[in-house]
Protein backbone atom coordinates (compact mmCIF):
# COMPACT_ATOMS: atom_id res chain seq x y z
CA UNK A 1 0.00 0.00 0.00
CA UNK A 2 1.02 3.94 -0.49
CA UNK A 3 0.74 5.83 1.71
CA UNK A 4 -0.27 9.65 1.65
CA UNK A 5 3.10 10.75 1.61
CA UNK A 6 4.36 8.48 -0.85
CA UNK A 7 1.46 9.66 -3.05
CA UNK A 8 2.04 13.37 -2.65
CA UNK A 9 5.86 12.51 -3.76
CA UNK A 10 4.31 10.51 -7.03
CA UNK A 11 2.68 13.12 -7.90
CA UNK A 12 5.47 15.42 -7.37
CA UNK A 13 7.83 13.53 -9.92
CA UNK A 14 4.87 13.09 -12.22
CA UNK A 15 4.37 17.01 -12.81
CA UNK A 16 8.56 17.31 -12.75
CA UNK A 17 7.76 14.93 -15.41
CA UNK A 18 5.37 16.92 -17.67
CA UNK A 19 7.31 19.97 -16.97
CA UNK A 20 10.17 18.62 -18.55
CA UNK A 21 8.60 16.76 -21.54
CA UNK A 22 6.16 19.55 -22.71
CA UNK A 23 8.53 22.72 -22.08
CA UNK A 24 10.17 22.76 -25.41
CA UNK A 25 6.39 23.09 -26.94
CA UNK A 26 6.74 26.98 -25.16
CA UNK A 27 8.69 29.73 -26.70
CA UNK A 28 9.45 33.26 -25.57
CA UNK A 29 10.71 35.46 -27.99
CA UNK A 30 13.94 36.83 -26.01
CA UNK A 31 15.40 40.20 -27.10
CA UNK A 32 18.26 43.23 -25.84
CA UNK A 33 20.88 44.96 -27.77
CA UNK A 34 19.56 47.23 -30.64
CA UNK A 35 20.19 43.86 -33.21
CA UNK A 36 18.87 41.94 -31.41
CA UNK A 37 22.09 40.91 -29.39
CA UNK A 38 22.31 38.84 -26.32
CA UNK A 39 19.28 36.67 -26.66
CA UNK A 40 18.79 36.54 -30.08
CA UNK A 41 19.85 32.80 -30.33
CA UNK A 42 17.59 31.96 -27.41
CA UNK A 43 14.65 33.22 -29.01
CA UNK A 44 12.67 30.41 -29.91
CA UNK A 45 15.53 27.80 -29.30
CA UNK A 46 13.47 25.61 -27.26
CA UNK A 47 15.08 22.95 -24.39
CA UNK A 48 18.77 23.13 -25.87
CA UNK A 49 20.86 20.39 -26.87
CA UNK A 50 20.55 17.91 -23.96
CA UNK A 51 17.18 16.62 -23.72
CA UNK A 52 18.21 13.03 -24.82
CA UNK A 53 20.54 12.87 -21.73
CA UNK A 54 17.87 14.49 -19.38
CA UNK A 55 15.46 11.84 -20.33
CA UNK A 56 17.92 9.58 -19.68
CA UNK A 57 18.34 10.29 -15.90
CA UNK A 58 14.68 11.12 -15.68
CA UNK A 59 14.21 7.72 -16.28
CA UNK A 60 16.74 6.15 -14.28
CA UNK A 61 15.29 7.90 -11.00
CA UNK A 62 11.70 6.92 -11.85
CA UNK A 63 12.30 3.14 -12.11
CA UNK A 64 14.84 3.63 -8.81
CA UNK A 65 12.15 5.12 -6.57
CA UNK A 66 8.72 4.22 -7.81
CA UNK A 67 7.29 0.54 -7.98
CA UNK A 68 6.56 -1.07 -11.13
CA UNK A 69 2.99 -0.34 -11.37
CA UNK A 70 3.44 3.66 -11.43
CA UNK A 71 6.82 3.67 -13.05
CA UNK A 72 6.89 1.64 -16.20
CA UNK A 73 3.16 3.49 -17.19
CA UNK A 74 5.35 6.65 -16.65
CA UNK A 75 7.88 5.85 -18.43
CA UNK A 76 5.59 4.85 -21.28
CA UNK A 77 3.82 8.17 -21.10
CA UNK A 78 7.20 10.10 -21.40
CA UNK A 79 8.69 8.00 -24.52
CA UNK A 80 5.08 9.09 -26.23
CA UNK A 81 5.54 12.88 -25.59
CA UNK A 82 9.47 12.76 -25.97
CA UNK A 83 9.08 11.40 -29.72
CA UNK A 84 5.82 13.29 -30.46
CA UNK A 85 8.40 16.59 -29.70
CA UNK A 86 11.22 14.82 -31.70
CA UNK A 87 9.22 14.90 -34.40
CA UNK A 88 7.67 18.00 -34.38
CA UNK A 89 11.17 19.63 -34.39
CA UNK A 90 12.05 17.39 -37.22
CA UNK A 91 9.44 18.88 -39.16
CA UNK A 92 10.16 22.67 -38.13
CA UNK A 93 13.60 22.11 -39.05
CA UNK A 94 13.20 20.23 -42.64
CA UNK A 95 9.97 22.97 -43.74
CA UNK A 96 10.63 26.14 -41.08
CA UNK A 97 14.10 26.54 -39.66
CA UNK A 98 16.01 25.03 -42.05
CA UNK A 99 19.36 24.84 -40.70
CA UNK A 100 21.90 24.25 -42.76
CA UNK A 101 25.72 23.84 -42.01
CA UNK A 102 28.04 27.22 -42.39
CA UNK A 103 29.14 26.52 -46.10
CA UNK A 104 25.63 25.36 -46.71
CA UNK A 105 24.68 28.61 -46.14
CA UNK A 106 27.51 30.50 -47.61
CA UNK A 107 27.09 28.70 -50.91
CA UNK A 108 23.15 29.27 -51.15
CA UNK A 109 24.11 32.72 -50.71
CA UNK A 110 26.94 32.83 -53.35
CA UNK A 111 24.21 31.38 -55.97
CA UNK A 112 21.83 34.21 -55.00
CA UNK A 113 24.33 36.82 -55.14
CA UNK A 114 25.32 35.43 -58.80
CA UNK A 115 21.58 35.65 -59.52
CA UNK A 116 21.14 39.54 -58.89
CA UNK A 117 23.57 40.05 -61.05
CA UNK A 118 22.34 38.22 -63.96
CA UNK A 119 19.07 40.71 -62.97
CA UNK A 120 21.09 43.35 -62.72
CA UNK A 121 22.18 43.09 -66.17
CA UNK A 122 19.01 42.69 -67.70
CA UNK A 123 17.69 45.75 -65.56
CA UNK A 124 20.44 48.05 -64.84
CA UNK A 125 18.07 50.28 -62.30
CA UNK A 126 17.63 47.20 -60.04
CA UNK A 127 18.61 48.07 -56.40
CA UNK A 128 18.72 45.04 -53.95
CA UNK A 129 18.17 47.93 -51.27
CA UNK A 130 15.37 49.77 -52.90
CA UNK A 131 13.39 46.33 -53.61
CA UNK A 132 13.38 45.45 -50.52
CA UNK A 133 11.94 48.91 -48.81
CA UNK A 134 9.39 48.10 -51.81
CA UNK A 135 8.85 45.10 -50.16
CA UNK A 136 8.83 46.34 -46.42
CA UNK A 137 6.06 48.83 -48.40
CA UNK A 138 4.06 46.22 -49.45
CA UNK A 139 4.41 43.70 -46.08
CA UNK A 140 3.12 46.83 -43.94
CA UNK A 141 0.48 48.05 -46.07
CA UNK A 142 -0.74 44.25 -46.99
CA UNK A 143 -1.72 43.75 -43.03
CA UNK A 144 -2.30 47.54 -42.17
CA UNK A 145 -5.26 47.33 -44.62
CA UNK A 146 -6.14 43.67 -44.80
CA UNK A 147 -9.95 43.75 -43.94
CA UNK A 148 -10.21 47.70 -44.60
CA UNK A 149 -11.68 49.74 -47.72
CA UNK A 150 -8.12 50.94 -48.35
CA UNK A 151 -7.13 47.61 -49.65
CA UNK A 152 -8.15 48.23 -52.92
CA UNK A 153 -5.02 50.28 -52.86
CA UNK A 154 -2.96 47.70 -53.45
CA UNK A 155 -4.52 45.80 -56.33
CA UNK A 156 -2.07 46.74 -58.72
CA UNK A 157 0.49 44.96 -56.90
CA UNK A 158 -1.21 41.88 -55.85
CA UNK A 159 -2.22 38.89 -57.50
CA UNK A 160 -5.78 37.65 -58.31
CA UNK A 161 -5.32 35.14 -55.46
CA UNK A 162 -3.95 37.12 -53.02
CA UNK A 163 -7.25 39.44 -53.67
CA UNK A 164 -9.62 37.27 -53.21
CA UNK A 165 -7.53 36.32 -49.99
CA UNK A 166 -8.43 39.36 -48.57
CA UNK A 167 -12.13 38.96 -48.98
CA UNK A 168 -13.13 36.08 -47.19
CA UNK A 169 -11.43 38.07 -43.72
CA UNK A 170 -13.68 39.50 -41.23
CA UNK A 171 -13.83 42.75 -41.01
CA UNK A 172 -13.45 42.57 -36.80
CA UNK A 173 -10.46 41.41 -37.78
CA UNK A 174 -7.20 44.04 -37.17
CA UNK A 175 -3.44 43.76 -37.25
CA UNK A 176 -1.25 46.79 -36.33
CA UNK A 177 2.22 47.42 -34.79
CA UNK A 178 4.02 45.61 -37.20
CA UNK A 179 7.53 45.70 -37.24
CA UNK A 180 9.95 43.63 -39.59
CA UNK A 181 12.92 42.37 -38.31
CA UNK A 182 14.70 41.03 -41.25
CA UNK A 183 14.01 40.47 -44.71
CA UNK A 184 16.77 38.44 -47.29
CA UNK A 185 16.23 36.89 -51.17
CA UNK A 186 15.83 33.40 -50.58
CA UNK A 187 15.29 32.95 -54.36
CA UNK A 188 15.36 34.26 -58.18
CA UNK A 189 13.96 32.77 -61.02
CA UNK A 190 13.77 33.38 -65.02
CA UNK A 191 11.00 32.42 -67.10
CA UNK A 192 10.63 33.15 -70.74
CA UNK A 193 8.36 36.31 -69.67
CA UNK A 194 8.30 36.28 -66.07
CA UNK A 195 10.62 36.82 -63.30
CA UNK A 196 10.27 35.72 -59.58
CA UNK A 197 11.99 36.70 -56.82
CA UNK A 198 11.37 35.24 -53.28
CA UNK A 199 11.62 36.95 -49.95
CA UNK A 200 11.67 35.62 -46.88
CA UNK A 201 10.43 38.31 -43.55
CA UNK A 202 10.66 37.90 -40.13
CA UNK A 203 8.00 40.34 -38.56
CA UNK A 204 5.68 40.30 -35.61
CA UNK A 205 2.66 41.82 -34.63
CA UNK A 206 -0.67 42.52 -32.79
CA UNK A 207 -3.92 40.68 -33.94
CA UNK A 208 -7.09 41.88 -32.77
CA UNK A 209 -9.94 39.90 -33.33
CA UNK A 210 -13.22 40.87 -31.71
CA UNK A 211 -11.02 43.15 -29.47
CA UNK A 212 -9.08 40.67 -28.20
CA UNK A 213 -5.35 41.32 -29.12
CA UNK A 214 -2.49 38.68 -29.12
CA UNK A 215 1.08 39.51 -30.43
CA UNK A 216 2.44 37.09 -32.96
CA UNK A 217 6.09 36.63 -34.47
CA UNK A 218 6.23 34.52 -38.11
CA UNK A 219 8.17 33.92 -40.49
CA UNK A 220 6.84 34.16 -44.19
CA UNK A 221 7.76 34.16 -47.85
CA UNK A 222 6.84 36.12 -50.48
CA UNK A 223 7.00 35.57 -54.10
CA UNK A 224 6.84 38.70 -55.97
CA UNK A 225 6.56 37.98 -60.41
CA UNK A 226 7.13 40.75 -62.76
CA UNK A 227 7.34 41.09 -66.38
CA UNK A 228 10.62 40.08 -67.51
CA UNK A 229 12.90 42.63 -69.55
CA UNK A 230 11.30 45.52 -68.08
CA UNK A 231 13.45 48.45 -65.57
CA UNK A 232 12.89 48.70 -62.56
CA UNK A 233 11.66 52.11 -61.53
CA UNK A 234 13.42 55.06 -59.73
CA UNK A 235 13.98 55.53 -56.76
CA UNK A 236 10.88 57.80 -55.72
CA UNK A 237 8.15 55.04 -56.94
CA UNK A 238 10.04 52.07 -55.53
CA UNK A 239 10.29 53.90 -52.14
CA UNK A 240 6.62 54.54 -51.81
CA UNK A 241 3.37 52.95 -53.06
CA UNK A 242 2.56 54.98 -55.99
CA UNK A 243 1.09 54.36 -59.24
CA UNK A 244 3.62 52.58 -61.40
CA UNK A 245 2.61 55.27 -64.45
CA UNK A 246 2.24 58.71 -63.25
CA UNK A 247 3.85 58.40 -59.58
CA UNK A 248 0.74 59.66 -57.83
CA UNK A 249 0.40 58.07 -54.34
CA UNK A 250 -1.69 55.01 -54.31
CA UNK A 251 -5.41 55.59 -54.74
CA UNK A 252 -6.70 52.28 -56.99
CA UNK A 253 -10.36 51.63 -57.77
CA UNK A 254 -10.98 47.74 -56.88
CA UNK A 255 -10.25 47.13 -60.93
CA UNK A 256 -6.82 48.60 -60.55
CA UNK A 257 -7.63 51.87 -62.23
CA UNK A 258 -5.55 54.82 -60.53
CA UNK A 259 -7.62 58.02 -60.25
CA UNK A 260 -4.78 60.50 -60.76
CA UNK A 261 -4.27 59.42 -64.55
CA UNK A 262 -6.95 57.02 -65.08
CA UNK A 263 -4.56 54.20 -66.47
CA UNK A 264 -5.24 50.11 -65.51
CA UNK A 265 -2.02 48.67 -64.04
CA UNK A 266 -2.01 45.53 -65.16
CA UNK A 267 -0.06 43.04 -62.53
CA UNK A 268 3.49 43.07 -63.39
CA UNK A 269 3.07 44.99 -66.23
CA UNK A 270 4.85 48.16 -64.74
CA UNK A 271 6.26 46.78 -61.06
CA UNK A 272 6.57 43.92 -59.50
CA UNK A 273 3.69 42.00 -57.68
CA UNK A 274 2.97 39.09 -54.89
CA UNK A 275 1.72 36.10 -56.72
CA UNK A 276 1.30 34.47 -53.16
CA UNK A 277 2.99 34.26 -49.51
CA UNK A 278 3.31 31.42 -47.68
CA UNK A 279 3.22 31.53 -43.69
CA UNK A 280 6.44 29.02 -42.68
CA UNK A 281 6.61 29.55 -39.01
CA UNK A 282 3.69 31.44 -36.43
CA UNK A 283 4.45 31.50 -32.66
CA UNK A 284 2.37 33.46 -30.05
CA UNK A 285 5.07 36.34 -28.92
CA UNK A 286 6.06 36.15 -25.55
CA UNK A 287 8.10 38.82 -23.52
CA UNK A 288 8.70 36.76 -20.29
CA UNK A 289 12.38 36.67 -21.05
CA UNK A 290 13.10 40.13 -21.21
CA UNK A 291 16.07 39.97 -19.18
CA UNK A 292 17.14 36.84 -19.95
CA UNK A 293 20.37 35.92 -21.23
CA UNK A 294 21.88 33.40 -23.82
CA UNK A 295 25.51 33.10 -24.09
CA UNK A 296 26.85 34.40 -27.47
CA UNK A 297 27.19 31.98 -30.14
CA UNK A 298 28.55 33.46 -32.96
CA UNK A 299 31.43 35.26 -31.84
CA UNK A 300 33.64 32.96 -32.78
CA UNK A 301 32.70 32.02 -35.95
CA UNK A 302 35.05 33.17 -38.96
CA UNK A 303 34.17 36.38 -40.80
CA UNK A 304 32.28 35.59 -44.08
CA UNK A 305 33.38 38.22 -47.24
CA UNK A 306 32.05 38.88 -49.88
CA UNK A 307 33.54 36.82 -53.07
CA UNK A 308 33.93 40.07 -55.09
CA UNK A 309 34.75 42.29 -52.46
CA UNK A 310 38.02 43.80 -53.84
CA UNK A 311 36.42 44.28 -57.31
CA UNK A 312 33.79 46.81 -55.56
CA UNK A 313 36.33 48.15 -53.59
CA UNK A 314 38.16 49.46 -56.59
CA UNK A 315 35.44 50.59 -58.43
CA UNK A 316 33.92 52.52 -54.83
CA UNK A 317 37.27 54.33 -54.63
CA UNK A 318 37.05 55.06 -58.43
CA UNK A 319 33.99 56.50 -58.16
CA UNK A 320 34.66 59.33 -55.72
CA UNK A 321 38.27 59.73 -56.39
CA UNK A 322 39.68 58.43 -53.51
CA UNK A 323 42.56 56.56 -51.72
CA UNK A 324 40.83 53.11 -50.09
CA UNK A 325 43.56 53.25 -47.32
CA UNK A 326 43.05 56.53 -46.34
CA UNK A 327 39.50 56.71 -46.49
CA UNK A 328 39.50 53.84 -44.94
CA UNK A 329 40.66 54.66 -41.50
CA UNK A 330 38.63 58.21 -41.79
CA UNK A 331 34.90 56.05 -42.52
CA UNK A 332 35.71 53.77 -39.53
CA UNK A 333 36.57 56.10 -37.27
CA UNK A 334 33.93 58.92 -38.10
CA UNK A 335 31.05 56.81 -39.06
CA UNK A 336 31.08 53.31 -38.19
CA UNK A 337 32.52 54.16 -34.51
CA UNK A 338 30.73 57.63 -33.95
CA UNK A 339 27.31 55.89 -35.41
CA UNK A 340 27.77 52.54 -32.98
CA UNK A 341 28.16 54.88 -29.82
CA UNK A 342 25.36 57.48 -30.31
CA UNK A 343 23.08 54.66 -31.45
CA UNK A 344 23.83 52.34 -27.60
CA UNK A 345 23.85 55.26 -25.92
CA UNK A 346 20.40 55.99 -27.36
CA UNK A 347 18.98 52.91 -26.92
CA UNK A 348 20.28 52.36 -23.54
CA UNK A 349 19.14 55.97 -22.09
CA UNK A 350 15.61 55.42 -24.19
CA UNK A 351 16.06 58.62 -26.02
CA UNK A 352 16.07 56.72 -29.48
CA UNK A 353 15.12 60.45 -31.01
CA UNK A 354 18.58 62.28 -30.76
CA UNK A 355 20.01 59.29 -33.39
CA UNK A 356 16.77 59.31 -35.92
CA UNK A 357 18.77 60.61 -38.62
CA UNK A 358 21.24 57.63 -38.08
CA UNK A 359 18.32 55.08 -38.46
CA UNK A 360 16.40 54.15 -41.66
CA UNK A 361 12.41 53.79 -40.97
CA UNK A 362 12.93 50.18 -40.64
CA UNK A 363 15.09 49.49 -37.83
CA UNK A 364 13.77 52.85 -35.73
CA UNK A 365 10.66 51.38 -35.91
CA UNK A 366 12.02 47.79 -34.98
CA UNK A 367 13.87 49.72 -32.26
CA UNK A 368 10.84 51.40 -30.63
CA UNK A 369 8.51 48.65 -30.28
CA UNK A 370 11.49 46.79 -28.19
CA UNK A 371 12.46 50.29 -26.33
CA UNK A 372 8.70 50.80 -25.83
CA UNK A 373 8.23 47.01 -24.79
CA UNK A 374 10.87 46.95 -22.41
CA UNK A 375 8.83 49.94 -21.14
CA UNK A 376 5.84 48.56 -20.27
CA UNK A 377 7.64 45.94 -18.74
CA UNK A 378 9.01 48.11 -16.01
CA UNK A 379 12.73 47.25 -17.89
CA UNK A 380 15.60 49.24 -19.31
CA UNK A 381 18.45 47.90 -20.96
CA UNK A 382 21.85 48.97 -20.09
CA UNK A 383 24.79 49.23 -22.60
CA UNK A 384 27.50 50.95 -20.47
CA UNK A 385 31.77 50.88 -20.88
CA UNK A 386 31.00 50.57 -24.80
CA UNK A 387 34.68 49.61 -26.36
CA UNK A 388 35.31 48.50 -29.92
CA UNK A 389 38.35 46.01 -30.59
CA UNK A 390 38.01 45.48 -34.14
CA UNK A 391 36.54 46.15 -37.30
CA UNK A 392 36.23 44.43 -40.47
CA UNK A 393 34.90 45.45 -43.61
CA UNK A 394 33.16 42.64 -45.27
CA UNK A 395 31.10 43.92 -48.02
CA UNK A 396 30.32 46.07 -50.50
CA UNK A 397 27.21 47.12 -52.93
CA UNK A 398 27.27 49.44 -55.52
CA UNK A 399 23.88 50.19 -58.33
CA UNK A 400 22.49 52.77 -59.78
CA UNK A 401 20.98 54.48 -57.07
CA UNK A 402 22.58 53.75 -54.20
CA UNK A 403 25.84 52.26 -52.27
CA UNK A 404 26.14 50.03 -49.19
CA UNK A 405 28.87 49.19 -46.77
CA UNK A 406 28.92 46.10 -44.23
CA UNK A 407 31.31 45.86 -41.89
CA UNK A 408 31.53 43.28 -38.66
CA UNK A 409 32.53 45.10 -35.80
CA UNK A 410 34.12 43.19 -32.76
CA UNK A 411 32.69 44.95 -29.47
CA UNK A 412 32.46 44.35 -25.84
CA UNK A 413 30.05 46.32 -23.05
CA UNK A 414 28.55 45.73 -19.75
CA UNK A 415 25.53 44.84 -20.67
CA UNK A 416 22.31 43.69 -18.11
CA UNK A 417 18.65 44.62 -17.78
CA UNK A 418 17.32 46.89 -14.73
CA UNK A 419 14.00 47.27 -13.47
CA UNK A 420 12.25 50.79 -12.28
CA UNK A 421 14.01 50.53 -9.10
CA UNK A 422 17.80 49.80 -10.78
CA UNK A 423 17.71 46.68 -9.76
CA UNK A 424 19.53 44.06 -11.93
CA UNK A 425 17.22 41.55 -13.65
CA UNK A 426 19.71 40.00 -15.86
CA UNK A 427 23.03 40.19 -17.27
CA UNK A 428 25.63 41.67 -15.63
CA UNK A 429 26.63 45.64 -14.59
CA UNK A 430 30.07 44.51 -13.30
CA UNK A 431 31.73 41.77 -16.23
CA UNK A 432 31.73 43.03 -19.87
CA UNK A 433 30.37 40.81 -22.06
CA UNK A 434 31.84 40.24 -25.43
CA UNK A 435 30.13 39.97 -28.90
CA UNK A 436 29.99 40.81 -32.95
CA UNK A 437 27.65 42.02 -35.13
CA UNK A 438 27.33 42.86 -38.89
CA UNK A 439 26.51 46.43 -39.84
CA UNK A 440 25.08 47.90 -42.97
CA UNK A 441 25.41 51.51 -44.09
CA UNK A 442 23.76 52.65 -46.95
CA UNK A 443 23.70 56.36 -48.95
CA UNK A 444 22.72 57.29 -52.24
CA UNK A 445 25.11 57.11 -55.10
CA UNK A 446 26.88 60.53 -55.99
CA UNK A 447 27.13 61.71 -52.58
CA UNK A 448 30.32 62.34 -51.09
CA UNK A 449 29.86 63.26 -47.57
CA UNK A 450 30.80 60.84 -44.86
CA UNK A 451 30.84 62.54 -41.53
CA UNK A 452 28.05 63.71 -40.22
CA UNK A 453 26.91 67.11 -38.47
CA UNK A 454 24.33 66.31 -35.81
CA UNK A 455 23.51 69.77 -34.65
CA UNK A 456 22.02 71.06 -37.73
CA UNK A 457 19.50 69.78 -40.75
CA UNK A 458 21.66 69.05 -43.55
CA UNK A 459 19.23 70.27 -46.10
CA UNK A 460 18.13 73.13 -44.47
CA UNK A 461 21.18 74.13 -41.98
CA UNK A 462 18.50 74.62 -38.76
CA UNK A 463 19.19 73.27 -35.51
CA UNK A 464 18.64 69.49 -35.50
CA UNK A 465 16.39 70.09 -32.61
CA UNK A 466 12.84 68.74 -34.58
CA UNK A 467 12.86 65.65 -36.05
CA UNK A 468 9.70 63.97 -36.52
CA UNK A 469 9.11 60.33 -35.94
CA UNK A 470 9.17 60.30 -39.77
CA UNK A 471 12.86 61.56 -39.92
CA UNK A 472 11.68 64.47 -41.41
CA UNK A 473 12.89 68.10 -40.66
CA UNK A 474 10.33 70.18 -39.26
CA UNK A 475 11.75 73.53 -40.35
CA UNK A 476 12.34 72.45 -43.91
CA UNK A 477 10.08 69.34 -44.08
CA UNK A 478 13.32 66.89 -45.50
CA UNK A 479 13.63 63.46 -45.02
CA UNK A 480 17.11 63.26 -43.80
CA UNK A 481 17.17 59.57 -42.96
CA UNK A 482 16.80 57.93 -46.15
CA UNK A 483 20.86 58.42 -47.27
CA UNK A 484 20.92 61.56 -50.00
CA UNK A 485 23.11 63.30 -47.19
CA UNK A 486 24.81 60.41 -45.47
CA UNK A 487 25.41 57.30 -44.49
CA UNK A 488 22.29 55.90 -42.49
CA UNK A 489 22.42 52.65 -40.73
CA UNK A 490 19.84 50.61 -42.53
CA UNK A 491 20.64 46.59 -40.77
CA UNK A 492 21.76 44.70 -38.05
CA UNK A 493 22.44 41.58 -38.47
CA UNK A 494 23.75 38.72 -35.55
CA UNK A 495 26.79 37.03 -36.43
CA UNK A 496 25.30 33.24 -35.88
CA UNK A 497 22.61 33.90 -38.62
CA UNK A 498 25.11 36.15 -41.38
CA UNK A 499 25.42 34.71 -44.33
CA UNK A 500 26.62 37.68 -46.11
Amino acid sequence: MINKKQRLFYLLITLLTFIFIISPFFIDLLWARPGGGHSYSGGGSGSGGSGGDGIAMLIYLIFSLLPPYISIPLVIVIFILYNINQRKNKNENKTVISSPGFQAKYAKHNNIESEIQKLKIVDPNFSRILFLDFVSSIFNKYYTWYGTKEFKNLSPFLGEQEILNSKRTSNRQRITEIVIGSMKISEIKFFQNITGIAVDINANYTLTIKNKSTRYSLTERWYFNRKAGILSPEPEKMQKLACPNCGAPADFTDNGVCQSCGTKINTGEMQWFVKKHNVINLNVLRTSGLAHYEPERGTMLPTIYQGSLNTFLVQFSQLHNLDWNTWRPSFEEKVIKEYFFRIYEAWSKNRLKKVRNLLTDRLYESFMFWINTYKSAGLTNKLENINISNVQFVRMDLDKFYESITVRIFASSLDYVVDKSGKVRGGSNKRPRAFSEYWTFIRRTGVEKDEYDYSTCPNCGAPADKIGQAGVCEYCGTKINNGDFSWVLAIITQDEVYTG
